[in-house]
């Protein structure tokens, strides 16, 4: 809760950090239009080569990091010894829109995420040796489709809302044998947490400072949504001797997904401008295999620098 309680601070401050900025901004530029820039905008629209459609497309290389374990122990290793820490990503979307709406597809993803330890204890005393190995590996795949409206006649912010699909994906890994003793002994387990998020969403997109295709700008965009968390956990181990076996349960939950970004940009022509920002993203009621799949806030942040094209 006091997780959710700084996620909503954070959102509620960029919300009125970007109203009070960029709303202004919007209104000034409304009222300062020229007529004769709105005599030519019309006779622009009525030339047949005139398109009022505007095609852009933006692809990042994002770093994010993922905040670390809650602490518990199976052994040897800690859960805090499988910090994931930071992973590589991408962040690719492309809109269609014109002066008034736009349609956006979205595509986060991050595939690389692993963290392993082993550890190794031998008493003399009793006379066995132990060794324990684990791995906790994650992905996170996550697709949006936006609506985007700007209420203004210029594109200096727009309200959005749609739909988020989002898959998080944890696999822990646990192997221990001990030696030495009468009857060596070897034991495995892998747990697995399924973590897919479906749901809808609202937000805003705007400029806070300069303008999108001239020299540096800043913009910034907050999104928040309510989704259905279908969570499926599944377990396999063995031991020897002994023998194996698995099992696995399901369970929904209604969870919340928050996203704060802000970027730097810096365009080189009116087609193409590189960016540099920070992003935020908060997902709730998250299924975490290294805390007995119980379920928890999990935050990521980091940057993003990608360009940005307009055609």
């Amino acid at each position: 809760m006091n997780k959710f309680k700084r996620f909503s601070w954070v959102g509620v401050i960029f919300l009125a950090v970007f109203l009070c900025v960029s709303l202004p901004q919007a209104q000034s530029a409304e009222a300062t239009i020229p007529l004769t820039a709105t005599a030519l905008t019309g006779a622009a629209e009525a030339d047949p080569r005139y398109h009022p459609y505007t095609l852009t497309f933006k692809l990042a290389a994002v770093a994010l990091h993922r905040e670390d374990n809650k602490s518990e122990s199976w052994g040897l290793i800690d859960a805090d010894d499988l910090d994931l820490g930071w992973a590589p990503g991408m962040d690719a979307s492309i809109m269609l829109h014109n002066p008034c709406y736009g349609v956006e597809l979205r595509y986060l993803g991050l595939h690389q995420w692993s963290e392993s330890k082993s550890a190794y204890y031998s008493s003399a005393v009793a006379q066995y040796d132990i060794f324990e190995s684990a791995k906790f590996r994650s992905r996170l795949h996550n697709v949006e489709l936006n609506l985007h409206w700007w209420p203004c006649t210029n594109d200096r912010y727009s309200l959005l809302a749609g739909f988020r699909w989002l898959r998080l994906t944890d696999t822990l890994s646990l192997f221990q044998s001990i030696t030495g003793g009468d009857v060596p002994l070897e034991g495995g387990e892998t747990i697995s947490s399924r973590n897919q998020f479906w749901g809808g969403q609202v937000g805003a997109e705007g400029l806070l400072y300069g303008e999108r295709d001239q020299g540096f700008s800043i913009d910034g965009v907050v999104k928040v949504g309510l989704f259905a968390n279908d969570i499926n956990n599944h377990v396999r181990g063995y031991s020897i001797p002994g023998g194996s076996g698995s099992f696995r349960w399901d369970r929904t939950k209604t969870s919340f997904i928050g996203e704060v970004g802000l970027n730097a940009n810096y365009a080189f022509t009116k087609n193409i401008a590189m960016t540099l920002g920070y992003e935020f993203l908060y997902l709730n009621k998250v299924a975490v295999p290294v805390n007995e799949c119980s379920t928890q806030s999990v935050i990521y942040n980091g940057a993003r620098l990608g360009l940005n094209f307009v055609f």
